[in-house]
């Protein structure tokens, strides 16, 4: 495939940040209600919390269990971390009382917590001191404070953050299972609301230290215009928390691994929902509301209600659209909702049929004989239906936006995204990262079967820098607006 034969794809990323858009289809207060800390409307706080609670259940097979932290964490952690590993204290919010001086209520100072890792290696020495044994597997959903000074972009760039979901794993002994978890996994529950990803492993500048993580692991999208933007983070930190903070069993400090992800890959879900802004659908499984109850006349609100009382009886999310505007209205809305089902219940003049389609204007007739029950099956069927066809669509869409190339693109020939091969060797990584016509390193693909990757199983092809045979690839492309 050329870059030429390669399919255009709508500018969708114009809407993502578009507080006034976001407002429309009712996922966020559109003046946030202050400048960097989005208010999350009804509509879009229910999709939001399905997509938590999907990650909750993900992280609850795996063994993690979850705590609530408060937000603010005493600055002298923060301190300690910025001593010997990196320093956040530029970014961060200090806690102060009503006349500026010191800690609300006197005692330490505090500050806004902005990533668990400091505070939860507290608790986990708190936890060792107490006898409890490793390894302990933890998450939290929190908001977290990032100052940031300008370019406020409602999910994105943010100064308050929610939700911020965060794990952190502490062990003795080898990482790849545990890694392998906090990067696949998600990724599965990612593809389950529709939403297709890479894995992938940051390259670092040759030379460059590793100050915070060992690694880093990252989920990421191609959104529909072409960009990318990372969904889920993992770090692999060693040592350095637990010899910190003292998180040590038997004498000998804990490995820790961390997990994150924000209102970002909500976001980014979002863009590829409405990646046709006339008609946005959301995967069954994380739609608010599944089935979008119409009546073409408003004689049929009645009716309509009580279908979608029985509905939600038998575990389906529906509402009833009863705007006296007109059916036109009530479509509208419904559409804006992103309902990927929706059930018509026609007029008198149409014997008062009921439809139920993916569109109000294109749905198959429904026999009402069967009752609620029987309706209930057959609503219940076509969103499996409808929901393994989005999965399948937008997962082949994401593949074919990257071509694959045996050398880096030339400026005549840059694609907006880019799989190349490309060996481990420092000098190879160099010359990726400063010959690229204006595209981005995005990472090193990593396997299904292990991280980074399962290279010795893969195909070999001649490596774009040296030309030995290499079974690892990079993922070029452009980064979503200021991403670093």
């Amino acid at each position: 495939m050329t870059p030429q034969a390669q399919a255009p794809v709508a500018a969708t990323t114009g809407w993502a940040g578009d507080a006034a858009a976001l407002q429309r289809s009712h996922i966020i207060h559109a003046k946030y209600p202050v400048a960097g800390a989005s208010g999350w409307l009804p509509h879009g706080y229910a999709l939001c919390s399905r997509v938590v609670d999907a990650f909750r259940g993900l992280f609850a097979e795996g063994g993690y269990e979850e705590l609530g932290l408060p937000s603010a964490v005493p600055l002298s952690a923060l301190e300690r971390q910025a001593g010997s590993i990196k320093s956040f204290l530029d970014r961060v919010y200090l806690l102060r009382d009503a006349e500026g001086q010191g800690a609300p209520g006197g005692g330490e100072p505090l500050v806004l917590a902005s990533t668990i890792e400091a505070q939860i290696s507290l608790v986990m020495a708190d936890w060792l001191a107490e006898g409890r044994t490793p390894p302990f597997r933890v998450t939290t959903v929190r908001t977290v404070g990032r100052h940031e000074g300008h370019g406020m972009r409602p999910l994105w760039m943010e100064r308050f953050v929610w939700p911020f979901f965060e794990a952190q794993a502490a062990f003795t002994g080898d990482s790849a299972a545990d890694t392998a978890f906090l990067l696949h996994g998600p990724g599965r529950v990612a593809a389950g609301m529709g939403l297709a990803t890479f894995a992938v492993e940051r390259v670092k500048e040759p030379g460059a230290g590793g100050a915070y993580a060992d690694r880093r692991h990252e989920l990421v999208t191609l959104l529909p215009e072409g960009t990318s933007t990372t969904l889920t983070s993992v770090y692999e930190l060693g040592t350095r928390f637990s010899e910190t903070f003292g998180v040590h069993s038997a004498g000998e400090p804990l490995s820790m691994l961390n997990f994150g992800f924000s209102a970002r890959l909500v976001l980014a879900l979002l863009v590829h929902s409405h990646a046709d802004p006339e008609r946005p659908v959301y995967h069954p499984s994380v739609a608010p509301v599944q089935v979008a109850v119409v009546p073409s006349v408003l004689e049929g609100i009645e009716e309509a209600a009580a279908l979608a009382a029985a509905l939600g009886e038998r575990g389906v999310r529906a509402e009833v659209y009863d705007d006296h505007r007109g059916r036109r209205a009530r479509i509208a809305k419904a559409r804006s909702h992103g309902a990927p089902l929706f059930l018509t219940v026609e007029g008198p003049e149409r014997g008062g049929q009921l439809l139920l389609g993916a569109d109000a204007d294109a749905g198959d007739p429904v026999d009402p004989e069967g009752g609620p029950d029987a309706l209930a099956e057959q609503v219940t069927a076509r969103l499996e239906a409808l929901g393994t066809e989005l999965r399948r669509v937008r997962a082949a869409e994401h593949s074919s936006r990257v071509l694959d190339l045996d050398a880096f693109p030339g400026p005549d020939t840059v694609p907006a995204a880019a799989r190349v091969p490309l060996c481990r060797a420092e000098a190879c990584a160099g010359a990726a990262l400063g010959n690229l016509a204006g595209l981005n390193v995005i990472g090193r693909l990593a396997g299904e079967n292990g991280v980074p990757s399962d290279e010795a199983a893969a195909p070999h092809r001649p490596c774009a820098g040296c030309g030995r045979p290499t079974g690892s690839s990079v993922l070029l492309g452009r980064k979503f607006r200021g991403e670093k």
